[in-house]
């Protein structure tokens, strides 16, 4: 867990990416469909993660009601993601309100594609009445409304969502939800999430859950290298799990290597990352721990960061994001 000033191209990259994510908040979806309908014997609702394409080179789970809920950071975390997202109660959504979960998978077809899934409650009519009008939304843009596979695909600022059922959106890159949206109108919505990514999804207490398998699709380990970070390189599998518990946050992760020397060189590399925890821990951010151990193989990492940290990086976020 580092924190490095960011860029100016940086921020408006992570601004836009959060927005992107943001837009499956305000996806919305009620009534019957008719019958005829695509998918219509199709249970969206059923299994979140079932939607999601297979072999994805890393898959993601946030608990998102225990993540606005942390009595740490939650309500400062609830007032970016309001800034964040460019519809808000026009269209009668609320992130830290109307958001139960988040499933997502990243993929490496086209460069990065993303497909995440968006468990709430939306208000299907404002939103269509918002594409419909014309109407600017609070980031100043207007929806824009395409057609794909039977439904409706809604855009704002390079960012598109699509509804599925009065609990279920979808969002991605153009090439993801167009994927996703076909196995919805073909029928084969299937659960094709790995077991051991299961395994990890259900540990209990996570609040977010983060997996990686770079042999999950051919174009992964390229991506993997391009990440300016020396342990990074060589990973293979990975797993990352954070909760909430007083008196701050935890985060636990095991990273899997060729062999044990990687693994040492990787632990190494982390313990210079620690070192500079350290220093961070001058400009307010304490780390109660951090450890990068070497088992065999994989590496064990294990952070803890303070509570009041977690208050004060919270407060920051919207001025790095370079959000007013």
């Amino acid at each position: 867990m580092i924190l490095l000033r960011a860029s100016r191209s940086t921020r408006s990259a992570l601004a836009s990416a959060l927005a992107c994510a943001a837009l499956v908040f305000v996806a919305g979806c009620g009534g019957d469909k008719p019958a005829d309908a695509p998918s219509a014997q199709v249970d969206v609702d059923a299994d979140p993660s079932a939607l999601l394409p297979a072999s994805a080179i890393a898959y993601a789970h946030l608990d998102a009601k225990a993540f606005f809920a942390s009595e740490s950071f939650g309500p400062d975390l609830a007032k970016v993601a309001e800034k964040v997202s460019p519809l808000g109660e026009e269209a009668g959504f609320l992130p830290s309100r109307d958001l139960d979960a988040i499933y997502a998978g990243v993929y490496s077809t086209q460069g990065a594609d993303v497909a995440a899934v968006l468990v709430g409650r939306f208000d299907q009519a404002k939103v269509k009445k918002l594409a419909e009008t014309h109407t600017p939304t609070r980031s100043g843009g207007a929806l824009v409304v395409s057609q794909y596979a039977g439904r409706d695909v809604y855009t704002i600022n390079n960012a598109g969502f699509t509804v599925l059922t009065a609990k279920t959106a979808l969002v991605g890159t153009e090439t993801g939800i167009r994927r996703a949206l076909d196995r919805v109108k073909d029928g084969r919505v299937k659960h094709d999430v790995p077991p051991w990514v299961d395994d990890t999804f259900k540990t209990t207490g996570a609040v977010l859950a983060v997996t990686f398998d770079a042999q999950a699709q051919p174009g992964a380990s390229e991506l993997v290298r391009q990440v300016p970070l020396p342990w990074a390189q060589g990973v293979q599998k990975a797993r990352i799990l954070m909760d909430f518990k007083a008196p701050g946050a935890n985060v636990a992760g095991s990273l899997a290597y060729a062999d044990e020397a990687q693994a040492g060189q990787a632990a190494a590399a982390l313990g210079n990352t620690a070192g500079f925890a350290k220093i961070l821990t001058l400009v307010g951010l304490q780390f109660r721990e951090f450890k990068a151990v070497a088992a065999k193989s994989d590496v064990q990492v294990t952070i803890a960061v303070d509570d009041q940290s977690l208050r004060t990086l919270a407060k920051g976020l919207p001025q790095w994001l370079g959000l007013p």
